[in-house]
């Protein structure tokens, strides 16, 4: 009877397994219903286990109606636990139980049977019976139904990757679609984020923009109904993990200790043209962090970051399209302006220009104008003339001036000046005297802060309030060869419309312009430009004479002064070593043996200057060089107290060059360093890989506590001869100069004046 049961049981199991028009969730369920046709079992789980940590995260159920639902189970707690960390079948009762196991029943006995895939743990299989004792027979039945189980959850696998490809397909479609037509970054962001969580890849989806400059970066945020609770959490770790990724410039993935469904998070950067826009991130279960999802979110971020790139350009395009039409109008005001100034030499015409150009037109920049001339004498302000936009009248083109504007200037009749001059408003001004009191108007403040002033509302200029109505008013300089010459007014009295920043910047760039400084200003530039360059090419010209004469001169040197020096330190020598010792004639003799081997090291160095070296290239380590430089110095170093810090890679920094010629650069530097440095000073060397010219090269950062370089000596320390030591030849740094200059490379100096001075060598590998 047994046996026939077992196999009606098992016959049920394969037709559910076998059955085409249920999906493999649906299978799974209907054999967990077919466990419990078991004499005995009440109900029957599968749980499986989780990818990436060893828990229990999923659970399917034969009282359970639907898609399976979530779990957490630790392996080793509660009986399903147990069985899928010792892989052995585990009996047990409710109170050994996980609260994640319990179902309806709270007693009885329990069995979790593991499922095995070769030696890997596949699912736990959980059997509940009511009874207080768990019959054996349908525990052995269940056992049978295990291989199919195994097999029903490999197809649930291969099921669920060929979903996942299908969503991600239809995700990158969906995306694809989306960017097409580019649109802003607030229109676009959105429907990238819900699409990441529409389409099932996340739970959550978050994209940061990075901020620029004083614009804080903008976060869009989508998430599923079930985790709208979380949001708050998730938005903090979010900012966080971002924060991280945009630091590494790589994507990181980590694991929240937060209950539910978003339990993992991917954070990949947006980088477009090695630019960061900012972070993508995306929560959700533990196959989030799957090497598949986090080429899939790459892909996603790279999409992205094109398409955010290419909308922010066409922002960009369109706030320099709109910026550059007001740049224009402007420009080509102020350019009519200057070739009106230009081709004017009357100063009453010019001053009506001026103010008819800021009141005239269908949309003029303001409406009334005021000119007032400075008069040092009276220390007062002396009121010229007044235009206002109702009779201002439009500036029109001498003959054969056209619409070309590089020939275009302005020009008025006479007649049309008369009847300016003519108007009340601008007799009203000429009667008008302010004294130069910054306290008593913005007129009197704007010419001696040569600034311009603007003040929101103005009771008016002097005392007459009907002159100029409570209105906002504003006053700009003018600024004629140093000196302030006047003072233009402006506001908008008859419509008492607001004065704007862009009317005020461009008042100050008109009074500019008015104020006839700029002319000679651009020619005192092009001469003081024209002296500069004369004195550096006269420079350069005596510096290379003088290199040419001591190469010229160094053969004779050697040649005329090398056999007199033996020979005379040889004698001397000899004859100190038969006077006695400390006498007067011994320490003649003594000093003239100094003073020749001095007088011998001056003439090598002037021969190593001079000669035409040339480079034995050979293998270097840039770090020994440094390390037997400070062996040969070590006396200084003891003698001075001075306190040594280096900081070399670990790894090997090795070039082709000269290691003696690379060891006397490094010699001439720390020396003068050391010399520099008072007893106890500190130098620092620094040995690091660097780039020079677009290829791979090492740099050596040697900095001192000197007290720097006096700037006066700062443009001369390369030059050969120059020196402020007594006893220095002025060759050491020259020598240096050029032997890095012969091995392609380069010498930064950075002065700290009262700190110390930075020497930064930078060599090619030459690879």
């Amino acid at each position: 009877m047994a046996a026939r049961k077992g196999n009606n049981l098992l016959e049920q199991a394969l037709r559910v397994a076998q059955s085409s028009g249920r999906s493999h969730q649906g299978r799974l369920r209907g054999l967990l219903r077919a466990a419990t046709r078991a004499p005995g079992i009440a109900s029957a789980s599968l749980f499986l286990p989780d990818s990436t940590e060893p828990a229990l995260t999923e659970c399917f159920s034969s009282v359970l109606s639907g898609a399976s639902r979530s779990c957490l189970i630790p392996y080793g707690q509660g009986c399903a636990g147990r069985a899928a960390a010792d892989l052995r079948e585990v009996y047990g009762t409710s109170v050994d139980l996980h609260p994640e196991e319990r179902g309806g029943g709270e007693s009885g006995q329990f069995v979790a049977i593991p499922i095995l895939d070769g030696t890997g743990l596949t699912a736990v299989l959980a059997l509940a019976c009511p009874d207080p004792v768990l019959p054996s027979e349908s525990v052995a039945l269940c056992r049978q139904l295990v291989p199919i189980f195994s097999l029903t959850l490999s197809g649930l696998a291969a099921e669920q990757e060929a979903h996942k490809a299908r969503r991600d397909l239809a995700l990158i479609s969906s995306l694809g679609r989306l960017i097409e037509a580019p649109a802003p970054a607030a229109m676009l962001l959105p429907q990238v984020v819900k699409l990441c969580t529409g389409s099932g890849v996340a739970g959550c989806a978050v994209i940061r923009l990075a901020a620029k400059g004083r614009a804080r970066g903008r976060v869009y945020k989508g998430c599923h109904s079930s985790v709208r609770r979380e949001l708050t959490a998730l938005l903090e770790f979010e900012q966080r993990l971002s924060v991280r990724t945009l630091a590494a410039g790589a994507t990181r993935t980590d694991k929240l200790a937060l209950p539910g469904s978003c339990r993992y998070a991917l954070c990949t950067p947006l980088t477009c043209n090695g630019q960061e826009l900012g972070a993508l991130t995306l929560f959700g279960g533990a196959d989030l962090v799957s090497t598949a999802q986090a080429e899939l979110a790459g892909t996603v971020a790279r999409l992205v970051a094109g398409a955010l790139t290419e909308a922010i350009c066409e922002e960009r395009v369109a706030s320099f399209d709109t910026e550059n039409e007001k740049k224009l109008k402007e420009l080509s005001l102020l350019y009519r302006l200057s070739n009106t100034m230009l081709s004017t030499i009357k100063l009453n015409k010019l001053i009506h220009l001026t103010l008819t150009a800021l009141t005239s037109g269908p949309t003029p920049f303001f409406d009334r104008a005021m000119l007032f001339l400075a008069n040092e004498r009276s220390g007062s302000l002396v009121g010229m003339l007044g235009v206002t936009s109702e009779n201002a009248p439009v500036l029109s083109m001498p003959g054969g001036g056209g619409d070309d504007l590089l020939s275009s200037r302005w020009d008025i009749t006479e007649d049309e000046m008369a009847a300016q001059r003519e108007s009340e408003f601008s007799r009203q001004v000429q009667g008008k005297r302010l004294e130069l009191d910054p306290t008593l108007n913005i007129a009197s403040q704007a010419v001696l802060e040569r600034r311009l002033i603007y003040i929101p509302e103005e009771t008016g200029i002097g005392s007459d309030a009907s002159a100029v109505a409570r209105t906002a008013l504003a006053a700009s300089p003018l600024i004629a060869h140093g000196q302030t010459v006047g003072v233009v007014l402006v506001d908008n009295a008859l419509t008492l419309s607001p004065i704007t920043q862009e009317h005020l910047r461009f008042l100050q760039l008109f009074t500019n312009q008015a104020g006839m400084a700029i002319e000679n200003s651009m020619l005192y530039n092009r001469i003081e430009d024209a002296h500069r360059q004369l004195s550096e090419a006269q420079e350069n010209l005596l510096q290379k004479e003088r290199l040419a004469t001591i190469g010229e001169m160094a053969a004779g040197i050697a040649h005329e002064l090398k056999g007199p020096l033996v020979s005379i330190g040889g004698f001397a020598g000899r004859l100190a070593r038969k006077l006695p010792a400390e006498s007067d004639e011994w320490a003649s003799a003594d000093l003239i043996v100094r003073e020749v081997i001095r007088l011998e090291g001056i003439l090598s160095e002037i021969l190593l200057f001079s000669k035409k070296t040339t480079i034995c290239y050979t293998r270097c380590n840039i770090v020994d060089i440094v390390n037997e430089t400070l062996t040969i110095t070590a006396p200084t170093v003891e003698e001075k107290q001075i306190e040594i810090s280096t900081k070399f890679p670990r790894q090997r920094q090795v070039l082709l060059g000269d290691c003696q010629q690379l060891k006397q650069v490094f010699i001439n530097i720390i020396q003068n360093s050391l010399e520099a440095m008072a007893p106890g000073g500190q130098l620092s060397i620094q040995v690091h890989p660097a780039e020079l010219d677009g290829t791979d090269a090492i740099a050596v950062k040697i900095v001192d506590t000197g007290g720097g370089i006096p700037l006066e000596q700062l443009n001369n320390i390369f030059t050969p001869f120059f020196t402020t030591k007594a006893s220095g030849t002025g060759l050491g740094l020259p020598i240096a100069n050029r032997i890095i200059t012969n091995h392609g490379g380069k010498i930064h100096v950075t002065n700290h004046p009262g700190l110390g001075a930075e020497f930064r060598i930078v060599l090619p590998k030459h690879w």
